[in-house]
């Protein structure tokens, strides 16, 4: 059943007879988001629609020169909330996939970051876990209806049945660095890209992530900087021991993509048998290695999706590692010694990282995890009703043409920014779409989509023609891009 249309921010009508049957998505980490939006693309195409998918600041920065469709943001904070509304008034539909939420377990009061009039002006809101949707449902009850438990798609992409479109990068990293840990660091505060600390928490207040006035804000800031600097003490000395004890094996620090490169470099400089890398998404990563050590990261659940051995290193006092799903699905070491030694015992053959039947039973829940269906489906499933719902074009009424006709004011380039181009690197479209291919084939579907850019780092995947003058248009913009 498809609810009511969120309101609009200046309480007019929704003008909704615009609506074409285009699916725009927007991404800010590519290497976290764009294989679980190239899946939900797969199931779109196939159902007729036509996909804008691409950076998330030029997506937003041309909202007005675009066809309405759907508009699926990729988080509710209070800057998305200002797109929200912008092409709510546009005659766009809107629906978010929350981004930060998986691999946390919160409590109503510690989703700062997401802002009300975010929440208020949203049609449809995938969120996963039971927990978090029951957080989410009791902070903003006025959209408890818009709320859908459903695992985020980047978690489908887990499955036995797609780990397969990941092993030509598995065999690539194993060729290139043999046996090896891997280290996946979030140190997002401490070490961030942006600047220092200081920086980093006026920029949260800035945005409305945090209120300074509050003193749970306060103390959550407080404990968040304690645990991030233990984990960083934690890391060193566990990469310096396993170094020196473990001389068979290599080892691999991924930072995060927001996180500073040269402090890990700087940290192991001159190391032998260590890399830091920041190349592509984290699944091949974990896929190619013996273990995986984490400090209450997201990698860490996703590790036990894939069945793959980890370890979380809580090697502090601090109480924010209780919003954190990781220590609950992965084996855990309470000391850098400890640590040290289960990851020794893990390399010798021993079953020191073995996941227990109560971790298990924490990622269903925590993860809203269905062996049997996919989120991604229900989230396509449940954008096609609302464009049933609102009157919106079938897919047999489109014929051959089309949709996306970019206006005149379109703005087909953008500098980027602070950390946007190392959170989003060039878009390739050769191996989007070989990715693309391997998802498709994955799945089940047989479409063979054309792309064309929209602009630097946008791309258009279609089945239908695109009038020569748009191609054109592509053609030279894209190049002046």
């Amino acid at each position: 059943m498809i609810t009511s249309l969120a309101p609009t921010a200046n309480g007019q009508p929704r003008p909704t007879s615009g609506l074409r049957r285009m699916l725009y998505m927007p991404m800010e980490i590519a290497s976290r988001e764009l294989d679980s939006r190239l899946l939900l693309a797969a199931l779109a195409l196939d159902r007729g629609f036509e996909v804008v998918m691409g950076q998330k600041w030029l997506i937003e920065r041309n909202v007005e020169a675009m066809p309405p469709g759907i508009y699926l943001s990729k988080s509710l904070t209070q800057r998305d909330a200002r797109t929200i509304m912008r092409v709510q008034e546009l005659g766009y539909l809107v629906a978010a996939i929350e981004e930060e939420v998986p691999g946390l377990v919160t409590k109503p009061h510690e989703l700062r970051w997401i802002a009300a009039d975010a929440v208020q002006h949203t049609d449809a809101i995938f969120i996963g876990g039971e927990v978090n949707t029951r957080s989410m449902q009791e902070r903003f009850p006025f959209a408890a209806d818009r709320v859908h438990m459903t695992i985020n798609p980047r978690w489908d992409l887990l499955r036995p049945a797609m780990r397969s479109i990941h092993q030509k990068e598995v065999e690539s990293i194993r060729k290139r660095f043999g046996r090896f840990l891997l280290v996946n660091t979030n140190l997002g505060w401490t070490n961030s890209e942006k600047g220092p600390v200081e920086f980093m928490v006026q920029d949260q207040a800035r945005q409305g992530k945090l209120d300074l006035s509050d003193p749970v804000a306060k103390d959550f800031i407080e404990n968040y900087l304690i645990m991030e600097g233990d984990n960083h003490r934690a890391v060193v000395s566990i990469i310096q021991q396993l170094l020196e004890k473990a001389p068979d094996i290599s080892i691999v620090l991924r930072p995060h993509p927001s996180e500073r490169i040269d402090t890990w470099l700087n940290h192991f400089k001159g190391a032998e048998r260590l890399s830091v890398v920041r190349e592509g998404p984290s699944i091949p990563w974990i896929l190619a290695s013996e273990a995986l050590i984490q400090t209450n990261c997201t990698t860490g659940v996703e590790a036990i999706a894939l069945d793959h051995p980890a370890l979380c290193v809580m090697d502090t006092k601090s109480p924010a590692i209780g919003r954190y799903v990781a220590n609950r699905v992965n084996p855990v070491a309470h000391t850098v010694a400890d640590a040290v030694a289960m990851l020794l015992d893990h390399l010798s053959g021993k079953p020191a990282l073995a996941y227990t039947d109560e971790m298990q039973r924490a990622f269903v829940t925590s993860m809203s995890y269905d062996a049997a269906h996919m989120g991604a489906e229900a989230i396509i499933d449940r954008l096609e009703g609302m464009l049933e719902a609102y009157a919106a074009p079938s897919a047999s009424a489109h014929g051959q043409a089309s949709d996306w006709r970019p206006g005149w004011n379109y703005q087909w380039s953008l500098k980027d920014k602070n950390v946007r181009g190392t959170l989003f690197p060039d878009f390739d479209h050769d191996q989007i779409m070989d990715r693309f291919a391997r998802i498709s084939q994955a799945i089940g579907i047989d479409i063979r989509p054309t792309i064309r850019s929209c602009g630097s780092k946008v791309a258009l995947l279609t089945q239908r023609q695109v009038s020569m003058p748009i191609r054109f248009q592509q053609f030279v913009r894209s190049k002046l891009a």
